[in-house]
């Protein structure tokens, strides 16, 4: 006994069309791993970033991220 060829065809086409959704979601998977890493640096670097300004302008320093001003530096210092 076998599958009828209207049957081996429709079972090899549900057979291609689940192996690539399931390529797909794997390379969905990649990416947001590698995005999910890029996440992880940039916080980082961030963090990096605002000890730095911390220690230089004090702990509740505050920046205008348009301008890049200095509004608020606990410690006195002057903007450089």
């Amino acid at each position: 006994m076998k599958l009828s060829s209207k049957q081996l065809e429709g079972l090899t086409k549900l057979v291609k069309d689940k192996d690539e959704a399931l390529l797909a979601v794997g390379q969905l998977e990649m990416r947001k791993a590698f995005f999910l890493s890029e996440s992880i640096n940039a916080e980082n670097a961030f963090q990096v970033m605002r000890s730095e300004l911390q220690e230089k302008y004090g702990e509740d320093v505050k920046v205008d991220m348009q301008t890049g001003e200095i509004l608020n530096a606990s410690n006195n210092l002057k903007k450089s």
